[in-house]
């Protein structure tokens, strides 16, 4: 399913996307500088010398990161964490990991590139025995001399076939259970399971999936997703978060409200329905469910709305 969806898709988008703005006044590549927050697991405390060669750089119609420790050869695995978004946002980003290729004494992985002025924030943790964190860099890759994308804009955000890593429970108790995938699935082989334990009326589950530059630069009008309440009922709630856990956040809820039951619905929330929300500005979006006492709610195939046309629209 996954791999037909991809064919068509790549059919049709070279042909859908917009005119490129115009380009960021950020360095090519270049550390970050300012305060920084690492992802959930990192320290500062982990922070160590010898990745002054770490950098980004244009080869071969990618966007090579590369690193060359010297003396203080790295331990396997290293792993370049990247996320796409321009520095800044720290509580609220999409982080995703990739594994580190050695090749001789340089150490290398190849970004993935959906927009071109876009910028990347990335860092590169070393391995067992060696758990060194560098510093954070920027690259936008137009500024590289990337001329297109290296891999096709997908408006699927999230369809929970590689974890749940991206979500997480909002102040939660102690006796809330963890989220965790369910093969319960409205399409694919897993789903997001939300619990709602008994005494409580409501459950809050968040993700940094849905950014502004979805909006300002792929030009997507929404977000679409399929929810299910098995054996039950209850109700769904939609806000969008922009500087998400700052003292600078704003929010705002959908005009849209969800009615579940035992089937799953697809549920779709134009960027309109949020009113007076700065969608430039998006990093973090939540959807609180609501129910009877303990139950289950089920979260799929989270993604953008816009001008794409997929299989099953």
């Amino acid at each position: 399913m996954i791999v037909l969806r991809v064919a068509l898709f790549l059919l049709l988008g070279l042909c859908l996307r917009p005119t490129a703005p115009a380009q960021s006044r950020l360095a090519a590549d270049a550390w970050v500088s300012g305060v920084t927050a690492y992802p959930r697991g990192f320290t500062t405390n982990d922070l160590g010398a010898g990745f002054e060669s770490l950098r980004a750089e244009h080869l071969a119609e990618q966007l090579k990161v590369k690193w060359q420790p010297g003396a203080a050869a790295a331990a396997s695995p290293v792993t370049l964490h990247f996320s796409v978004d321009a520095p800044g946002h720290w509580p609220a980003r999409d982080w995703r990991g990739l594994p580190m290729v050695q090749r001789g004494a340089v150490w290398e992985a190849s970004l993935p590139v959906e927009e071109l002025d876009v910028p990347i924030v990335y860092f590169v943790s070393g391995g067992e025995g060696s758990r060194r964190l560098s510093p954070m860099r920027a690259v936008v890759p137009r500024l590289t001399g990337v001329e297109k994308p290296t891999r096709l804009f997908w408006p699927f955000l999230d369809g929970f076939e590689e974890g749940v890593s991206g979500w997480m429970l909002e102040s939660a108790s102690a006796d809330v259970p963890p989220l965790k995938p369910s093969t319960q699935a409205h399409d694919g082989n897993a789903a997001l399971l939300v619990p709602l334990p008994a005494g409580q009326r409501a459950v809050t589950v968040g993700t940094p999936r849905v950014r502004g530059w979805h909006y300002s630069h792929q030009l997507a009008t929404g977000l679409r997703l399929w929810l299910r309440a098995p054996g039950g009922t209850g109700k769904a709630r939609f806000t969008l978060h922009a500087y998400a856990h700052s003292p600078q956040a704003v929010s705002v809820g959908s005009l849209i409200e969800a009615v579940l039951d035992d089937k799953w619905q697809r549920v779709e929330l134009s960027f309109s329905s949020f009113p007076n929300f700065p969608h430039v500005s998006a990093d973090w979006f939540t959807i609180e469910f609501s129910g009877a006492g303990a139950q289950e709610f089920l979260v799929d195939d989270l993604r953008l709305l816009g001008r794409w046309k997929l299989p099953g629209d």
